[in-house]
């Protein structure tokens, strides 16, 4: 595993893996060690920069700190952080505990870096415009190989065509168009940042068929 040095200014990567056992259960620790992994090696994959490697499995490993706070306890730890709160995110806690986390990690360990930080705080509901940092760690967190399904896994990798950015965006869609279908059949609410976040990808899909029709006919013509 690449050690985690230029981001982590005052505490190391087993300091951090030490806090996260202390505050998760041994799955969700794996889970957590899982999505670390995945978000390198799929960072390394679609040929990120060094540094946005690294951010990748800073947030990877970082991404669920916050996960087993119930929905009273992110309530109040958003007050104490002043996060704002909308009616829809009282309405479905559990998009809470993302940034909660971010603003523990960097209370905790002085972490400010931004790309790290929106990673962690996305990574459940998506939103439109992702860094390509926040892609991965999005797919990292669905696909990661210790806790997550394997058949599910296999499904997005088989999308997997060739080391182009278009090609996460594609692992991105099919993630969040099985998310809304899931919540759909069990009657649960969608975040608008997920609806946003699929919409985008939609508009620049059809946006580069455009391009790319274009292209043929001027090369016909």
């Amino acid at each position: 595993m690449q050690e985690t040095t230029t981001l982590l200014k005052k505490v190391d990567e087993e300091t951090l893996k030490s806090w996260l056992q202390d505050r998760l259960s041994e799955e969700r620790y794996q889970h957590s060690l899982g999505a670390q992994r995945k978000a390198i090696e799929l960072a390394r994959f679609f040929k990120l920069s060094s540094e946005e490697i690294e951010q990748a499995g800073l947030a990877g490993l970082l991404h669920d700190c916050a996960k087993l706070m119930g929905p009273e306890a992110l309530i109040s730890a958003c007050h104490q952080f002043d996060i704002p709160l909308t009616q829809e995110d009282r309405d479905a806690p559990q998009t809470l505990h993302p940034f909660v986390g971010a603003e523990m990690v960097k209370t905790e360990f002085d972490i400010d870096d931004p790309v790290v930080l929106d990673a962690i705080r996305y990574h459940t509901t998506g939103r439109a415009d992702m860094s390509d940092v926040e892609k991965v760690v999005y797919v990292a967190d669905k696909i990661e190989e210790n806790t997550r399904n394997p058949l599910y896994t296999q499904k997005i990798t088989a999308l997997i065509q060739g080391h182009e950015k278009e090609t996460l965006d594609k692992m991105v869609l099919y993630i969040l168009n099985s998310t809304i279908t899931f919540l759909i059949e069990k009657g649960q609410l969608i975040h608008h940042r997920t609806i946003d976040a699929r919409n985008e990808l939609i508009r620049h899909q059809k946006a580069q068929t455009r391009k790319a029709v274009n292209t043929k006919k001027e090369d016909f013509i």
